[in-house]
């Protein structure tokens, strides 16, 4: 990578070895995380001799690639009005409405579909063809920091509002506006998360949020971007939580009396302009306690149905509930566990449902201590939701896994295939049947898989202590490793079936402490809990037959860990 250019006495053989040299090149760049890309061409571009040949074919090939994977370059920079206020959130697609404050991804590109067709569609191309050429030799993101860009940016905000100006008298563009843009955010939206059935829709109160946001755009993105790097240094103190929480809730009071003195169109309380900043804080940093706080202390005493925060969270709540449901009909449509059917959860499902779970514990949590959960007129709403999920979780999941956790602890030889996916879900189905339970809503057959999992999993523990001839300690170890996971999915311990006078248990255990050289800390803790049941023994009776047992007791004494 110094300074040297390709031999330039044969014109054919040297640009043969260039374009040779291209194309290893990007063979080479295309290998390279894309998180890396920056810092391998600022170590280019501060080479001793940074205009050599080579250097600068290495310099493109990593400038292409970057910039080849962003080819809406004009939709990047108009979309870089909003960026403080984009969310990429899977759970609240499935709001049954637009949560207010919130502007998704998918949304803001719907909307910018729309704005190409119906606004500015002759700017739009001129401003990426300026784009692609301004990017030929420079990295995309300075490109769009130039102040080329952020002039041409200027341009298409103008255009934009005054468009959004005129559509808001024109219901018939309107709708065919809102149409096109409702497309293109739900076909973006089923290409990034599983079992999307339908999304919240962009409506008019949608856009003229977005409207305001073009319009205020110079005060608003640097105070929310401000906002966004404080609530960050807080997080990452060392504060203790009730601290932190202090923190954070005294930084949304500040930003709120800063929105309400920028002017008029901030202030009507009606409206989620004036209550932006608590908002902000639940749609982008999904802080449910933070907003609980603000609720509870800064709210007002008569927060309705209609009122922007009471909207932001239900439509929290029912996003998690809708995900929940969605994600548990897509999971075991297909999956005939009567019949033989396994649990194969990929590891986007698991995640979506994950998040919904915690997500639905959180929102219900706030609503509760808000008071919306007793409250006469949203009560019935979140009840009738909570129900329905208790039915999904009695009706759908606890059948099937009740089934294939008897299989996976019964198996002595080797693991059923989906063994991992059973403890997941059991673990989240525990989690989920006691976030029922403290809103009141405890499942009752969950307490019967309960009774069924640990009778069957003393069962398969006894039996898997019982050794074979032709069975070697560890396949005896590893059946009593999946059980003990299985068990802990539920918050319950095998230590207490853990019998001193097992003899099969007893010849596992002397295996490994006498023959095993490594031994893991799930196996350590059978050893340990084998020889914590001695200890009891011998302290009870000291008859003949304990000869093996203080053998063993000793060997586990001398045996470094």
């Amino acid at each position: 990578m110094n300074g040297t250019s390709f031999p330039a006495g044969d014109g054919a053989a040297a640009s043969q070895d260039r374009q040779a040299f291209r194309r290893q090149m990007d063979e080479v760049v295309a290998r390279i995380p894309m998180h890396a890309i920056r810092s391998v061409l600022e170590a280019v571009d501060g080479a001793a001799a940074p205009n050599g040949e080579r250097a600068r074919h290495l310099r493109d090939a990593l400038v292409d690639h970057f910039n080849r994977l962003r080819p809406m370059k004009a939709r990047r920079l108009f979309t870089g009005l909003f960026e403080p206020f984009l969310v990429d959130d899977h759970v609240l697609f499935r709001a049954p409405e637009v949560v207010p404050a919130l502007i998704q991804r998918v949304d803001m590109g719907g909307v910018w579909a729309a704005l190409t067709q119906y606004a500015f569609p002759g700017l739009a191309a001129e401003v990426q063809s300026s784009l692609d050429e301004m990017a030929r030799e420079e990295m995309l993101d300075a490109v769009l920091a130039s102040p080329a860009a952020l002039e041409m940016r200027e341009r298409m905000r103008r255009e934009a509002v005054d468009f959004l100006l005129r559509l808001a008298a024109d219901r018939g563009a309107t709708d065919r506006f809102l149409t096109l843009a409702n497309e293109e955010a739900l076909h973006d939206a089923r290409l990034r998360t599983l079992y999307l059935g339908r999304k919240a829709p962009i409506d008019g109160e949608l856009l003229g949020f977005i409207r305001t946001v073009l319009e205020h755009n110079a005060v608003l993105l640097p105070l929310f971007d401000r906002m966004r790097r404080e609530m960050a240094e807080i997080r990452q103190g060392s504060l203790p939580s009730a601290a932190e929480v202090d923190c954070q809730s005294a930084l949304m009071v500040g930003f709120v009396r800063r929105i309400r003195d920028l002017g008029l169109p901030f202030r009507d309380q009606s409206q989620p302009l004036a209550w932006f900043a608590p908002l902000y804080g639940l749609n982008v940093g999904r802080r449910y306690d933070v907003f609980l706080r603000h609720v509870r202390e800064h709210g007002g005493p008569a927060l309705r149905e209609s009122h922007p925060l009471l909207r932001a969270l239900l439509g929290h709540f029912h996003g998690a509930t809708a995900t929940i449901l969605d994600v548990v009909e897509g999971m075991f449509g297909d999956m005939d566990i009567r019949h033989g059917g396994v649990l194969l959860v990929n590891g986007a499902t698991r995640a979506l449902l994950a998040e919904a779970v915690d997500r639905f514990e959180q929102s219900l949590t706030a609503l509760t201590g808000t008071g919306f959960l007793a409250n006469r007129s949203t009560g019935p709403a979140i009840r009738a939701q909570l129900a329905e999920v208790g039915r999904a979780l009695t009706g759908t999941v606890m059948p099937a896994l009740a089934a294939r956790m008897q299989a996976a602890m019964v198996a002595r030889h080797t693991p059923v295939p989906d063994h991992d996916d059973v403890v997941w879900l059991l673990e989240l189905v525990w989690r989920w049947g006691r976030y029922l339970g403290n809103a009141g809503y405890a499942n009752p057959e969950l307490k019967s898989l309960r009774l069924f999992a640990v009778e069957t999993g003393r069962v398969a523990f006894v039996q898997a202590m019982k050794t074979e001839e032709h069975e070697k300690p560890h396949h005896r170890m590893a059946h009593l490793l999946r059980i003990r996971r299985l068990m802990a999915a539920i918050g319950e311990s095998v230590d207490a079936w853990i019998s001193p006078v097992s003899q099969g248990l007893h010849r596992v255990v002397h295996a490994y402490l006498d023959q095993v050289p490594a031994i893991a800390e799930e196996e350590w803790a059978v050893i340990d809990a084998f020889v914590a049941a001695i200890r009891r023994e011998l302290a009870r009776s000291r008859h003949w037959q304990s000869t093996d047992l203080v053998a063993t007791l000793r060997l586990h004494e001398t045996r470094a860990r």
